[in-house]
C-alpha cells in the first residue's frame, strides 16, 4: 500500500531533544545479558491526542525466534519517569512518530530509554547484541538524544537478514531520527567504543515501537 511508511530520516528540534538527556544519568545496568552495556528504563505509553500517560506494564519479552539473545526472557525495567514522558521533547519525539507511522490519534506506543555505554577502552558496548534483527512490531524508531567521547553506532538498514551488505547506513547525530518498517526491513547498529581512553563513552537514544491497530 501507497501510505504505509517503509523508511523515514528526520530532524527535530536540538534544544528540546537536548532537553531530556539530563534524564539518562539516571538510566542503571541490570542483570541481564546485555545489562552491563545497556542501561535502559522502559514505558508502555498510551497517546491520546496528544497526551502521553504511562499504563501499567508486566514487563517485556520477545520470542527466540526474534530475539536470538535473549528470547524468551522476561524483562522488567525502571519506567520513564514522569518528568521524561511529559517534557516537550519527548512529546515531540512521540508525535514525530505517530505522524510519520500514520497511526491514529488514539494509540499505544513502546518506548526503550537507553545508554549504550563503553566503560572500557579494550572493550566495545554491542549496540545490537542480537545482530541482524527485526522488533516484532509494526514500526520502530531510533531517537538519538546524544553522543559523548564515543565512536560507532551506525545504524543500519537490511532489506533481508542474511545480507552481504546493508542496504543503508546512517550515523545519527542528536536530534536525528529515523523510522522504520519492521514488518520490511531489519536493523542493526554497529558497536560503541570509547574515544578518548580517559572517559567512558556512550550513545544515549529512545527506542519507539508501535503496531498499527486491528
Amino acid at each position: 500500500m501507497s501510505d504505509v511508511l517503509l523508511m523515514k530520516l528526520g530532524k527535530l528540534d536540538k534544544q528540546a531533544i537536548c532537553a531530556v538527556q539530563p534524564s539518562f544519568d539516571e538510566l542503571k545496568s541490570s542483570n541481564y545479558k546485555d545489562g552491563a552495556y545497556r542501561f535502559r528504563k522502559y514505558s508502555k505509553l498510551a497517546f491520546a491526542k496528544g497526551q502521553l500517560t504511562v499504563l501499567p506494564s508486566d514487563g517485556f519479552v520477545q520470542t527466540g525466534k526474534l530475539n536470538e539473545f535473549q528470547g524468551d526472557v522476561l524483562r522488567c525495567y525502571e519506567n520513564l519517569s514522569e518528568q521524561t514522558v511529559q517534557s516537550d521533547g519527548f512529546g515531540q519525539i512521540c508525535h514525530a512518530f505517530v505522524k510519520a507511522c500514520n497511526l491514529p490519534s488514539n494509540c499505544q506506543l513502546e518506548v526503550h530509554q537507553m545508554r549504550i555505554i563503553a566503560q572500557d577502552n579494550s572493550t566495545p558496548a554491542e549496540a545490537t547484541p542480537e545482530g541482524v534483527h527485526q522488533d516484532g512490531f509494526d514500526f520502530v524508531g531510533v531517537f538519538t538524544i546524544a553522543r559523548h567521547n564515543q565512536q560507532g553506532g551506525a545504524l543500519m538498514l537490511w532489506q533481508h537478514k542474511t545480507d552481504d551488505t546493508p542496504l543503508a547506513c546512517v550515523s545519527p547525530e542528536p536530534a536525528d531520527y529515523c523510522i522504520i518498517n519492521d514488518r520490511t526491513l531489519w536493523h542493526s547498529a554497529s558497536s560503541v567504543s570509547i574515544a578518548n581512553k580517559d572517559d567512558v563513552g556512550y550513545w544515549d537514544l529512545f527506542v519507539v515501537t508501535a503496531n498499527r491497530p486491528n
